[in-house]
């Protein structure tokens, strides 16, 4: 009987956020609870499926998911991964260990590599030949420590992510092949010096034609043709992270080989210098324009459905506080109607439950949390509804599934009360105490009737996509404020490795084994 450990930790650190992060959320799951309680249709229980066979013996030990936020505190990051090595080392004998990654958690010094010094710590508990395979998200930053201590590594291909079943399944049936004696896999990282922005990097739309304009989705089909050659395993295009201030936050690609450091390499390296060419369409083939044109735009739309405004910077998938009112702002001022957005903000919560329903409401609202890009703004309105958060998640989402849902994949989920007040002419806010969904059931389950809006904003960079752009019609983009600005010449980088495009333009780059262009 072959054992094999499951561990997870995922966190995506913005490391301009705010707001610290000092615990993870209600998703901690120790020992047993990381199958029983795995998110259906994502990494771990692809990967159980995966190396499901009569001779394995799983041994899961941890899953700590953290909210969104901002720098992990030292000591917290030192509880949990010691939580994991200890679990690790009370497993005693194991053949494999499987990781259930994000690759974008940054801790505060010396554990900057946050996951790479996870990696570290189980590998001296374990030994040198127990194998390593890991999945991860698409924007991770995947350091060279890191990959000297996996086997094989199987991040998302698609930005939406929507193959995180897909990718731990694949990780799973690897796991198999290596403790069969089949591989003996190697990987390497290439990393690609391009910051974001994210808006560039969608590998796939449901419209063919928008599809056809995107250029990761033509770096993909490259990326398909090579991974065909003899000897890979897998590879991937990553996105990188470009609000984590770490050396590695950068593009990258990432190549696993059977037992070829070699030929990962020049994969890798290959296909990094695509991507580098492609660097100016990746950039410009999702324009961005201010908050006032964008809301003129929309409202000078004649589409039958709705038009979806942006808020880039204020991205709480990002790590941001989701409460600056800029755009609503913009709204009121151009006279806009028929509209329906989300700010998190906890005073209009309890204002909002404390009057009760059909109640007139005067007061500031937004930048509750974060005041440092944006002010809170005066507003009168009527409270539509409360609510206690809790609904349901039926898809497609980003981070989940795919374009076909079924019911079993569906994710109920709370997040906090809620309450909408209507504000102008008919511009229904939903007010949160925490930060907002990203998906269309967050706002149906809010009482929002698609049919009878004309603009819908979304804080969010892209992932909102998976769900809204089948009943949109169309995105716009804004260069709004926050921590998750697309201008990332303004934030105070101290870490990140330079030149990096765009916000250095005059360098020539080329990666190992490829001449420079």
């Amino acid at each position: 009987m072959k054992r094999v450990a499951i561990i997870g930790m995922f966190h995506e650190t913005n490391t301009f956020a705010l707001e610290h992060n000092d615990r993870p959320d209600a998703a901690l799951k120790l020992g047993q609870e990381v199958i029983d309680r795995a998110v259906p249709k994502n990494f771990i229980s692809g990967f159980v499926e995966g190396v499901s066979r009569s001779d394995i013996e799983l041994v899961p030990i941890a899953d700590v998911h953290f909210v969104h936020g901002g720098l992990i505190h030292a000591d917290v990051y030192d509880h949990y991964v010691g939580l994991i090595v200890d679990g690790v080392r009370q497993a005693e004998r194991l053949d494999g260990v499987y990781f259930a990654l994000h690759g974008a958690m940054v801790a505060e010094d010396p554990y900057t590599d946050a996951e790479g010094e996870l990696l570290h710590r189980v590998r001296a508990v374990v030994g040198e030949h127990v194998p390593f395979v890991a999945t991860y998200d698409f924007h991770n930053i995947m350091s060279h420590r890191e990959c000297e201590l996996l086997a094989a590594a199987f991040p998302n291909d698609t930005n939406p992510h929507i193959d995180a079943y897909e990718r731990g399944l694949e990780a799973g049936e690897c796991m198999l092949r290596i403790l069969d004696g089949a591989i003996r896999p190697v990987t390497r990282v290439v990393h690609v010096p391009i910051i974001g922005p994210n808006i560039g990097q969608s590998t796939w739309a449901h419209a063919p034609e928008e599809e056809a304009r995107l250029p990761l989705y033509r770096l993909n089909r490259i990326r398909e043709e090579m991974e065909r050659t003899p000897g890979i395993l897998n590879l991937t295009i990553q996105g990188g992270y470009g609000y984590a201030d770490t050396p590695e936050s950068s593009m990258s690609v990432v190549a696993t080989t059977n037992g070829d450091p070699e030929l990962a390499v020049r994969a890798a390296s290959e296909l990094a210098m695509h991507v580098w060419q492609m660097r100016e369409d990746i950039l410009n083939v999702r324009p961005i324009v201010s908050i006032d044109e964008g809301v003129r735009m929309a409202m000078e739309s004649t589409g039958e459905r709705p038009i979806v405004l942006v808020d880039l910077g204020d991205d709480p998938g990002s790590s941001c506080a989701a409460d600056s009112p800029a755009v609503l702002e913009s709204l009121i001022s151009h006279g806009a109607r028929d509209c329906a957005l989300t700010i998190r903000d906890p005073n209009v919560v309890r204002a909002g439950i404390a009057a009760g329903i059909g109640a007139t409401l005067e007061m500031d609202i937004g930048a509750a949390v974060d005041q440092r890009f944006y002010k809170p703004i005066r507003v009168r309105g009527t409270v539509k509804l409360i609510d206690d958060g809790n609904y349901t998640i039926c898809g497609p989402i980003h981070g989940g599934w795919g374009k076909e849902v079924r019911r079993e994949a569906w994710r109920s989920v709370n997040v906090g009360p809620r309450v909408v007040l209507r504000i102008g002419d008919k511009i229904d806010v939903i007010f949160s105490m925490e930060r907002s969904g990203k998906d269309r059931d967050f706002f149906k389950s809010a009482g929002i009737i698609f049919e009878e809006k004309r603009i819908i904003v979304v804080k969010s960079n892209q992932a909102h996509r998976a769900s809204f752009d089948p009943i949109v019609d169309g995105n716009i983009n804004l260069a709004t404020p926050g921590a998750s600005t697309v201008d990332y010449a303004s934030l105070p980088f101290r870490h990140i490795r330079r030149p990096l495009w765009p916000m250095d333009t005059d360098f020539t780059w080329s990666p190992p084994n490829v001449g420079a262009s």
